[in-house]
């Protein structure tokens, strides 16, 4: 096949000054296409017409077709891409070389106690990367002063990045989890000082007839037209222009002709897990253009606003095997049926029988020495809501199952034996549940008896049903579909080496404490109190989310950032919702602050959240300020806020919500 060096003769003599945007720099073939540059020494693949997968590979990129290590053809919307730093011209220890680091498996640092496949990312990689955010950070404060008119777009992604450097710092992941939230956090940046480089420095530029130097440490692009080659031409951005062989010039200038730059050192095989070929799920299929810029840029980490069961092909979430959109959890995917003429129902008073034999109010605390004391307005609340179950929306459109194992539940056992079986099964499972609710939630959230069944058995590390025959449903006990179903939910992230959740003999951790596993037979009063206080807390915080999500799905759709960043803040944390690794706090902080000034800021955003809802009470609708929120005034809100959620949760969840508690009480 023919090529550029047999095609095209080589001109030395031409001087660069005397090249307009449609001759050749250097050019080369690419099958029936002539690509021209008049401004760089190489032409890279082109990979354009091609419908091609958009498919994370196995260092959680997007191989030859991904913007942020390949040029890809120009588009208008996504202009600021060809702005993109090269990877090449930032080798260690340039700050930018972090924005194409990769974790190895060894940067994955394991919990102690903790025999899931879950790790922290190590303390000089966070490092690295938030060297990034920082950068982002000063870009973004200068950018503004220049543009004060400008910068919501890109300062909400500055947000974005702030978070997923939070996230990482905090979140327990499993390894292939890593590579997409690391790779997230780049692009993130890459677009960041991208954009900024364009508005500044290209846009500027873009005025035909002067030709500025070209930046070699940018990606560039290709061109289709000859208008857009001159415009990247003049402002200094690396252009490669694309024309059939119909098309060229027969006097085009040519200084050399080439041939093709491979892309060898991009990462175009699957992602595995030892021989085991484990690929991210596809995005996106077609050709380059908007589709392909527009899903490459979309965040795993931040889509979990939107329903899982709607429409896969236009979810924006990258790579990663997601429990919300995958097989896996099919077992979860429905609730239980019931048989005859019962139709489930949602309690509004639900009783389940304990190992005694009693029944239990959920409208109300037990009476045990294992539980944090109640926070005044919340049990308040939940004493005078009204409890009839004509209020409850049916069919229910919010997923009414338990984020986390009800705090009760997790104490219910009487036996010591099966009391340390829970309290040991919920510690080693927690990190990695807590991730999974926070950034991958499944499609069902299991029920209260679906959590008894997990906590109360160590299910094996290959389930029976796995080898050979698949069992008939129908022969299989209330417990053994209740297991099968909980090895639904962690099966692949269960340590192939080890047949239980947690050593007897081991150590489990909580919030930095190393918890042996005997003595979780006669624990610490105080020990299970701060555990079920963090259930309280972690199951308020995500129902409140997905009740957000629900009643303000509009302020969603409009600025999804926006009402994540109002509902974080809503809470203490620099990493959203997420919480499990901070130090246990020593007083009370945030909405629960013991001063009028400390609480005020978390008050007014759980106001403002809650006045987007509908039938928003009167005494909800003054705002917050320093002048007007007086004791009075605050208890009055306080009150009037725990009331009216705890009102509409129960109308469209039909059972009563997990709501604060105070802090325990320290010995």
């Amino acid at each position: 096949m023919p090529n550029a060096l047999t095609l095209f003769k080589s001109n030395c003599m031409l001087s660069d000054s005397w090249l307009q945007a449609f001759d050749a720099h250097t050019v080369a073939v690419q099958g029936n296409l002539v690509i021209t540059t008049p401004n760089m020494h190489f032409v890279p693949e082109f990979h354009h017409f091609e419908e091609e997968d958009l498919q994370a590979r196995a260092d959680g990129r997007f191989g030859i077709i991904d913007c942020f290590q390949w040029p890809q053809s120009y588009d208008d919307s996504f202009c600021h891409a060809v702005c993109i730093p090269r990877k090449e011209g930032f080798p260690f220890p340039h700050p930018l070389y972090w924005a194409w680091f990769t974790p190895s498996r060894d940067d994955l640092k394991s919990i102690p106690g903790n025999s899931f496949p879950v790790g922290m990312l190590a303390p000089d990689k966070v490092d690295g990367l938030q060297s990034l955010l920082k950068l982002a950070e000063q870009r973004v404060r200068d950018y503004r002063k220049d543009q004060p008119d400008r910068g919501q777009i890109i300062y909400s992604r500055l947000l974005y990045l702030r978070h997923a450097i939070a996230r990482l710092k905090s979140h327990p992941l499993t390894f292939r989890d890593l590579l997409i939230f690391v790779t997230d956090a780049q692009r993130l940046f890459l677009d960041i000082y991208s954009y900024i480089d364009w508005v500044l420095i290209t846009q500027p530029h873009t005025t035909f007839g002067v030709h500025h130097e070209v930046n070699l440490g940018w990606m560039g692009g290709f061109a289709q037209s000859s208008d857009i080659c001159e415009k990247l031409f003049c402002a200094g951005v690396p252009a490669w222009y694309v024309r059939a062989s119909a098309y060229i010039p027969p006097k085009m200038m040519v200084v050399e002709p080439v041939l093709l730059t491979r892309l060898d050192h991009i990462i175009i095989a699957m992602y595995a897990e030892g021989r085991k070929i484990c690929p991210f799920e596809v995005i996106y299929h077609g050709q380059g253009g908007r589709n392909r810029h527009t899903h490459i840029r979309c965040l795993y980490a931040g889509t979990t606003y939107q329903d899982p069961e709607s429409d896969k092909s236009s979810q924006p979430s990258s790579s990663s095997s997601r429990p919300a959109s995958g097989p896996k959890l099919s077992a979860l995917g429905k609730a239980p049926k019931q048989k005859g003429k019962q139709r489930h129902r949602p309690y509004f008073i639900e009783a389940r029988p304990t190992q005694s034999g009693e029944s239990r109010d959920k409208w109300k605390d037990p009476e045990t020495p294992f539980l944090p004391p109640p926070n005044l307005h919340w049990d308040g609340a939940m004493k005078t809501a009204i409890k009839d179950e004509s209020r409850v929306r049916t069919p229910y459109v919010i997923d009414w199952g338990y984020r986390f194992p009800e705090p009760a539940l997790l104490i219910g056992p009487k036996l010591p034996e099966r009391l340390q079986l829970y309290l040991a099964n919920w510690l080693a499972a927690r990190p990695l549940w807590i991730g999974r609710v926070d950034h991958g939630p499944p499609h069902t959230y299991p029920t209260p008896q679906l959590w008894c069944n997990f906590l109360g058995s160590v299910p094996p590390v290959q389930p029976q049903s796995s080898k050979g025959k698949e069992p008939d449903g129908k022969s299989l006990t209330a417990t053994e579909k209740g297991k099968r179903a909980m090895w639904d939910l962690f099966s692949d992230d269960l340590l192939e080496t080890q047949g239980d959740i947690f050593s007897p003999e081991g150590v489990v951790e909580f919030r930095g404490e190393q918890v042996s596993i005997t003595s979780l037979a006669t624990p610490p009063s105080l020990l299970v109190q701060k555990i079920t206080w963090e259930l309280f807390e972690l199951g308020f915080w995500y129902e409140l989310r997905d009740l957000d999500r629900y009643l303000a799905r509009g302020c969603w759709n409009n600025d999804a950032v926006g009402r994540e960043q109002l509902l974080h803040s809503i809470f203490v944390g620099e990493a959203g919702l997420v919480m499990w690794s901070e130090s246990f706090p020593s007083e009370n902080y945030g909405l629960w602050n013991n001063t009028l000034m400390g609480c005020l800021p978390y008050l007014e955003n759980f106001w403002r959240l809650l006045c987007d809802w509908d039938d928003v009470p009167p005494c909800l609708t003054t705002p917050l300020t320093s002048d007007n929120f007086t004791d009075t005034y605050s208890w009055e809100v306080r009150r009037a806020a725990a009331t009216f959620y705890i009102q509409t949760f129960f109308d469209h969840f039909g059972r009563p919500p997990i709501v604060p508690h105070s802090l325990p009480m320290q010995s």
